[in-house]
């Protein structure tokens, strides 16, 4: 049986809320899975497959506050500038979007290490620390949130430790049926998430309007992954002169934000679980074991 170690409830500030060129809201799944990383990569520095692994990552938001206001129809980012220059202008930066939100983080570990106690120290000194979650700082204090950072079992009562909130559920299938029709990718994420307002009159002449999606839930746009456009080699001025480069574009499909109740998962947090899969030019983040 899977172990889990939960992390419930952080709380982050300033994370980035650009998951893509073309969507902002709900950072990536990228950076949950590269923040569960980060935490294997302190148990486990060499990657050792006998060692400690973070196999899977379940996503539970809380909590959610974008950093924008609204003009009428028109919604824009509160973005920062930097500091005037000596003749006056304002340096050029890279506008990064950003929001604040509370998040429960479900961890498939492998490999526990023997002691649960220091183990669980170790994790909540890493939480106090400098580590970030989607380029956010963690507000944890290990004085007052002690018992937020646990092992649990998979079982239907611990689901318990994740309400109130939403569970962010892969739904690339319902895309992958509207292609099936002929449309093209980005036709078929617009076609789920367009609302329709439709007006109709009734007997004495009253109008009534109704608004309505394709699908039922709370879809919303999620960036998964990348895919490469070129092939690995090295660049002009990379960071790293040793490791090959690769220029790459988002991969972006359909998610579900859905309440953790055990009857809406029949395999638990199985059904929970994000993890890295790699397919050719593909580097992806799925939830394929999910069914609706």
């Amino acid at each position: 049986m899977s172990q889990y170690l939960l992390l419930k409830k952080l709380r982050v500030q300033n994370a980035n809320a650009l998951s893509s060129p073309f969507t902002f809201g709900f950072p990536a799944v990228t950076a949950f899975m590269g923040f569960a990383h980060r935490i294997q990569r302190e148990f486990n520095p060499t990657n050792d497959p006998d060692s400690f692994l973070c196999t899977g990552i379940g996503i539970v938001s809380h909590h959610f506050t974008m950093q924008d206001y609204q003009e009428g129809y028109n919604r824009c980012l509160k973005i920062t500038a930097n500091p005037l220059d000596k003749e006056g202008d304002r340096p050029s930066f890279i506008e990064e979007g950003r929001c604040h939100l509370t998040v429960s983080l479900l961890l498939e570990i492998e490999n526990l290490p023997s002691f649960n106690d220091k183990f669980l120290q170790k994790i909540r000194n890493l939480l106090a620390g400098r580590l970030k979650l989607a380029g956010g700082d963690l507000l944890y204090r290990p004085d007052l949130e002690k018992e937020n950072i646990r092992l649990i079992d998979d079982k239907p009562a611990n689901f318990r430790q994740l309400i109130p909130g939403y569970a962010l559920i892969e739904r690339k299938d319902l895309m992958l049926n509207t292609m099936q029709t002929g449309q093209d990718s980005l036709s078929a994420l617009y076609d789920a998430l367009v609302v329709k307002h439709r007006c109709s009159q009734d007997e004495q002449g009253k109008v009534i309007w109704q608004s309505q999606r394709k699908y039922e839930g709370w879809l919303v746009p999620i960036a998964t992954g990348f895919h490469a456009l070129t092939s690995p080699a090295l660049a002009e001025q990379q960071r790293d002169a040793e490791t090959p480069h690769r220029f790459a574009e988002s991969v972006v499909t359909l998610g579900e934000f859905k309440m953790p109740l055990p009857a809406r998962f029949p395999n638990g947090f199985k059904d929970l679980m994000w993890r890295y899969q790699v397919r050719g030019d593909l580097y992806l983040c799925t939830q394929d074991a999910y069914q609706n």
